[in-house]
């Protein structure tokens, strides 16, 4: 067997696909011992508790280095030095790793890391014109078979999977508290990282009213009582998840019986959330009111900090007449704005609170269709629209603008990356920290 396995496109098994990475010729994966001229057998570099490490996987990395394009030196201090720094990565890959598996609470189903390997050898495989191309670039890799590159791949998504699980649980219980960077670790991450995120793009800001047309007291009544007899026949037995596939107009939770999974205190606009959080589990709440129409709210389970629930969202009917009005009520707004109108006054009068009121330095790319091309050579101060946006099941929207300003596409600033760098620096602090713990209290030696 070869020395080690070039990863093909994928550096590892999730990262380097991300990246759109691609299918290059594999490499000679022979080592030559800096100064000896000696051919290196697989040996361990380090051991991580009760986990051999061995020299392929460093060089396993080298060579995805290489497909990627980039230069791997050839001097032996640099080459031992690079040997070094890749060990130091695999060795916190790997206490992150041990570590998650000791954590009862973090669970990776099977089904889920084989539709994310299925995924991820489907893109691989649909880079070859033919199955025998695919085996054949398989075995200049390394591997003996498909399934042995399917087992290699299955092994790195559970890596990655177990680790990312372990952070968001560690986030979750405030084991990784943001340790702020200094000023000088800021301008010098900066250095590094400043061409990375390429041009910014160009980009506007406005502040806008967004009006949504209001049912009228007996769409209302009608919403009311339907929501209230479905809360009755749930608390009489009948099924929670077939009523919300029947009768929910909530399209992101119908399909799944109304559920909506777990959420914190923030999540969700005040009304549904101040009721949720008093329920207790298994019971079934009156209609809750909110601006999407009357909410039947069951909590499955609860926490201190936050519930498992599911809900039916009863919608009140919107008829063309109730359009119509919104139609009328944006342009007396916009015609208001054009006189002078204070535009906070008329904001807090007709705003849609569940519309977003100020975009700052939104990419013109990003914006939906009506909004680029209304706002197409505006000027700071303008009032555009009002501009129709069409939503489903009758939920026109329409938006009054007030052009801000425009900035065009550049390099980034400092000050505009600022906050980014402080936050991944943060982050990255405070997992340092938690791994020179984890060295601490684990068996670590190093051989290489």
């Amino acid at each position: 067997m070869r020395l080690t396995r070039v990863a093909l496109v994928i550096g590892t098994a999730v990262a380097a696909l991300s990246r759109g990475v691609p299918l290059l010729r594999a490499q000679d994966t022979t080592v030559v011992a800096p100064d000896t001229g000696f051919t290196e057998v697989d040996r361990i570099a380090a051991v991580v508790g009760d986990v051999a490490i061995p020299f392929s996987r460093i060089q396993e990395q080298i060579n995805v280095s290489r497909a990627r394009g980039e230069q791997v030196p050839t001097d032996s201090a640099q080459l031992r030095a690079l040997w070094r720094e890749i060990l130091e990565r695999v060795i916190d890959d790997e206490l992150l790793v041990q570590r998650a598996q000791t954590d009862t609470a973090i669970v990776i189903e099977d089904a889920e890391i084989q539709e994310a390997v299925d995924n991820q050898v489907r893109q691989v495989r649909q880079q070859f014109r033919s199955e025998l191309d695919y085996e054949r670039q398989l075995h200049a890799s390394g591997f003996g078979s498909v399934e042995e590159y399917r087992r290699w791949v299955a092994d790195q998504v559970r890596r990655d999977m177990l680790t990312r699980a372990l952070m968001q649980r560690l986030r979750q219980e405030g084991e990784l508290k943001p340790i702020q960077p200094t000023q000088q670790e800021l301008m010098e991450f900066y250095e590094r990282v400043k061409d990375q995120p390429g041009e910014r793009p160009a980009s506007v800001s406005f502040r806008q009213i967004v009006i949504r047309p209001m049912p009228d007291s007996a769409a209302l009544v009608a919403a009311y009582r339907l929501a209230d007899s479905l809360a009755r026949e749930i608390r009489g037995g009948a099924d929670f998840a077939v009523l919300a596939r029947t009768f929910s107009r909530d399209e992101g939770s119908r399909e799944q019986g109304g559920e909506l999974g777990w959420f914190r205190r923030g999540r969700m606009v005040r009304e549904f959330e101040e009721a949720a959080f008093a329920l207790r589990p298994g019971y079934v709440s009156q209609p809750v009111r909110t601006t999407y129409g009357f909410h039947v709210i069951q909590v499955q389970r609860a926490e201190p900090a936050e519930v498992q629930a599911r809900h039916i969202l009863i919608a009140p009917e919107i008829t063309d007449a109730d359009v119509g009005e919104a139609r009328a009520t944006a342009n007396s707004v916009a015609a208001a704005l054009g006189r002078g109108a204070p535009f906070d006054s008329l904001s807090h009068l007709h705003h849609d609170a569940t519309e977003e009121s100020f975009a700052q330095d939104v990419p013109r790319d990003s914006l939906p269709a009506e909004y680029r091309a209304a706002l197409e050579g505006r000027k700071p101060g303008d009032i555009v629209g009002p501009i129709e946006q069409p939503r489903a099941e009758g939920r026109m929207r329409f938006a009054v603008i007030r052009f801000e300003s425009e900035r065009a596409a550049g390099a980034y600033t400092l000050d505009e990356l600022r906050d980014r760098i402080r936050s991944q620096l943060a982050d990255e602090n405070a997992i340092r920290r938690y791994l020179r713990d984890l060295r601490r209290r684990t068996y670590v030696d190093i051989r290489l």
